[in-house]
């Protein structure tokens, strides 16, 4: 599954960045070549090309100089991370490169609330940007692998006008659980019409069966019993008919061997 930053995003981050910095819209942005690299057209000098080239100049032109860094230290690693967004998070092309970077900054974050350590800075709003698609769809259990990210995640999602502006434009989870709950919805009406179809047939063929074949059944059944009864009664009158004629044969025979005797 493909990972990777989507065509324009980084257009759209700068957009969401001007946001969060207070800056009024008036930039123009485009973008070029086949990874849709962003270009800012400066109203003096020449474009500037690349999303964190971009991003520094877009803190420095809302006077926030201390979201690349208050010490010689922290500007280093604002870089540092800088870099690791467009040469690693945004390279990632596979579900097993993304695990790679969030194991390797779940142990960067175990002893930081900030990518620079106590300080929130503009490495923590691009790496926030970076990983939002990925770190959104992670599982309950899998975010229990992370805790340092997700607990960095959590805290810089909270922050004023970074993670509420990246949902509001950028993340479109809300409209398609909105379609997909709509989409459940008509499934179950259309389910209970159906379910309902079969206990209407169902109903139907019990009223039947209780109007129409019980009572058929019923007669076929007295009209059975009657004649095995009627049949039942005819053989038991010949058996008794039948008894009759053997004892009258002997009293007969019993007779004769009387008068042979007398004789």
């Amino acid at each position: 599954m493909a990972v990777a930053v989507g065509p324009g995003l980084g257009v759209e981050e700068l957009s969401l960045l001007e946001k969060s910095l207070g800056l009024k819209k008036g930039n123009k942005y485009s973008s070029q070549g086949e990874r849709k690299i962003p270009v800012l057209q400066t109203n003096n000098g020449p474009s500037l090309t690349g999303l964190t080239t971009i991003a520094m100049h877009l803190v420095k032109q809302a006077k926030q100089d201390q979201l690349l860094g208050s010490t010689a230290e922290e500007k280093a690693i604002v870089q540092q991370w800088l870099e690791y967004r467009v040469t690693q998070v945004d390279n990632q092309s596979s579900k097993e490169e993304s695990r790679i970077i969030l194991k390797d900054l779940n142990s960067y974050l175990e002893d930081k609330v900030y990518v620079t350590g106590n300080n929130f800075t503009l490495a923590d709003i691009l790496m926030y940007y970076g990983l939002h698609h990925i770190i959104a769809d992670l599982t309950v259990q899998e975010k229990e692998k992370y805790l340092n990210v997700s607990r960095w995640f959590n805290h810089i999602q909270h922050y004023p006008d970074v993670g509420e502006i990246y949902s509001r434009l950028l993340d479109h989870r809300p409209v398609i659980q909105g379609e997909i709950r709509y989409f459940i919805k008509e499934f179950e009406e259309k389910r209970g019409f159906r379910e309902v179809r079969v206990l209407e047939n169902l109903k139907n063929t019990v009223f039947e069966a209780n109007d129409q074949t019980l009572p058929k059944c019923e007669q076929v059944m007295h009209d059975s019993l009657n004649e095995a009864l009627r049949r039942l009664q005819a053989g038991n009158n010949m058996i008794n008919r039948l008894q009759q004629r053997d004892q009258e044969g002997k009293q007969l025979q019993k007779v004769e061997s009387r008068q042979d005797w007398t004789v």
